[in-house]
């Protein structure tokens, strides 16, 4: 018996299962930019510290705290130091422009202490392969904004000196009208940002990836399957051959789905994707086209390695045996095909269109397919 949950209950899992990837000091930079503008130094400080709080306590509760401790942590240390850099320099001079300075600087010296600190942290040409591909991209789409932050604050502070050095002092609606212009960009460069790091975080929950092996099966990287290529190791590929009273089934492949398998092959073919296992990959290929009273299962025959158009794959190859031919549904898939006699194709595997990856597999195939074949006629002939 499913568990009712109240329509409160019911938007608070949703919201929980939302992972936006937040930008960088949330919005503690382009708010504090914007307040300065209207509010006493000390009341914007006060501002920009209880909306940052009362973020934090929200996500908290939503369970967003632990992926976002980062940004958090970021946002608090440039709170901190644009709040010393008030309580000092404050009274320099009195006006807009001057605080939204100390803001940019408190900025820059936080940017400088985050870069520092990275380098001790995390020296170069050190690498984590354990991270995800998904956080790794968005941390590098992260460091991306940050680098266009901090060259923003550097143009918006020295556009802000020469404000005040330059303009009379009666000028004053030019120095107010510069403090907004530098509000409204901020603010339009965190948006624009923002809306672009939320497409990332789209385009990588929809994308699927392929893991990159090396020579002994262990994973050293993952390439997206949109660009299936690696230089750096194997891919892996699942291929299932159905097999019937001595006969293969094969289709004409064009050469789409692996590189360069044009010519005769089996349709059962699928890159071995992250979180997946070979033996549930052929599973599926089974359940896709196969049908029956009872439900066929892959057997895995053989594991090799083999490099085609350039790219080192990694092959797992299984096959299945089904009673009838009848029950594998060919006209399902626009796709022309048909049993050929296991003896047909080897005496013609270099005359006619075979893949290269038939050369590779049919001696072993021929062997095992033959040999069940010969053990099953002499029990049934016992």
């Amino acid at each position: 018996m499913s568990k009712k949950f109240t329509p409160l209950q019911q938007i608070r899992r949703r919201l929980r299962a939302v992972r936006l990837p937040l930008p960088t000091e949330l919005f503690t930079f382009p708010l504090g930019l914007a307040l300065s503008l209207v509010c006493p130094p000390s009341l914007a400080w006060g501002t920009v510290a209880t909306v940052l709080a009362l973020c934090i306590a929200l996500m908290r509760a939503l369970g967003w705290l632990p992926t976002n401790r980062s940004v958090v942590g970021r946002s608090l240390f440039v709170l901190f130091v644009w709040g010393g850099l008030l309580l000092f320099f404050c009274d320099l001079y009195p006006h807009a422009l001057w605080h939204q300075a100390l803001l940019l600087s408190s900025y820059l010296i936080s940017s400088l202490a985050v870069a520092l600190y990275r380098r001790v942290a995390r020296p170069a040409g050190s690498t984590e392969r354990c991270e995800c591909v998904r956080g790794r991209i968005l941390r590098v789409e992260r460091l991306r904004f940050e680098r266009i932050l901090v060259v923003f604050s550097l143009l918006a502070l020295l556009f802000i000196l020469l404000n005040i050095g330059l303009c009379p002092v009666h000028w004053s609606h030019v120095r107010y009208v510069s403090s907004i212009l530098i509000a409204v960009f901020a603010w339009g460069v965190y948006l624009l940002e923002t809306l672009h790091l939320i497409w990332v975080n789209k385009r990588l929950r929809r994308e699927v990836w392929i893991p990159v092996m090396n020579d002994r099966q262990q994973t050293i990287g993952r390439v997206p399957m949109t660009t299936p290529v690696s230089t750096e190791g194997r891919l892996p590929v699942v291929r299932l051959i159905a097999t019937t009273e001595r006969m293969i089934y094969l289709e004409q492949n064009s050469g789409k789905r692996l590189p360069q398998a044009e010519g005769y092959d089996t349709p059962f073919i699928a890159w071995l994707t992250e979180g997946c296992q070979p033996e549930q990959v052929a599973q599926e290929l089974i359940d896709l086209r196969f049908c029956g009273i009872r439900r066929a299962r892959p057997r895995f025959l053989l594991h090799y390695h083999e490099t085609i158009g350039g790219q080192p794959l990694s092959i797992y190859l299984f096959s299945v045996e089904i009673e009838d031919p009848s029950l594998l549904l060919i006209d399902c898939l626009p796709i022309k095909g048909k049993w050929w006699p296991i003896n047909h194709v080897t005496a013609r595997l270099y005359e006619e269109p075979f893949t290269s990856y038939l050369h590779a597999e049919l001696p072993y195939l021929e062997q095992t397919v033959l040999l069940a074949h010969r053990l099953r006629s002499g029990v049934s002939a016992q």
